[in-house]
């Protein structure tokens, strides 16, 4: 992303991911909404069951929007910029690589190329910048169904 117009801007904040020992806020707010999540579907079982991967990456991505870990750092004597999508949607489109890294580790033979048509692709970030800006209404269990879907038709 960052050799792509205005991509010399992005940073990552990379204290909001924070170390094994003491995990940042995109960590914390994942456990704590998965924790929920699980309580409310298994109960008292809750503790002992597991969620898919399409699940964690939902929750994670969740996570990356609403703690947005990339963010652009334009210098104040820059005028005007040129930004690409890219760069200016970087929380969305890191979801992209960071699904496949998801769908790569759950199973060894799926290759992680995306084949998605560009308008769907399209759609799909502005999907996510949408619940970026209206995080409440994000309801992961329904966008792990849509990655699954993207991983099934999409990445092949």
């Amino acid at each position: 992303m960052q050799k792509r117009p205005g991509g010399q801007f992005l940073r990552f904040k990379n204290d909001l991911l924070g170390t094994k020992e003491k995990p940042g806020k995109i960590i914390e707010e994942y456990h704590k909404s998965v924790e929920i999540f699980k309580r409310d579907i298994y109960g008292d079982n809750a503790a002992n069951s597991n969620i898919d991967h399409h699940k964690i990456a939902a929750f994670y991505i969740r996570s990356f929007l609403m703690h947005k870990p990339f963010v652009l750092d334009i210098p104040a004597d820059t005028k005007n910029p040129e930004l690409c999508l890219y760069a200016s949607l970087p929380n969305e489109y890191f979801s992209i690589p960071y699904l496949a890294a998801v769908f790569k580790t759950a199973n060894d033979k799926f290759d992680g190329i995306l084949r998605m048509p560009r308008v769907y692709m399209n759609n799909f970030i502005k999907l996510l910048s949408h619940y970026k800006n209206n995080i409440e209404k994000l309801e992961p269990a329904a966008l792990s169904n849509i990655f699954y879907l993207i991983e099934q038709l999409y990445f092949k």
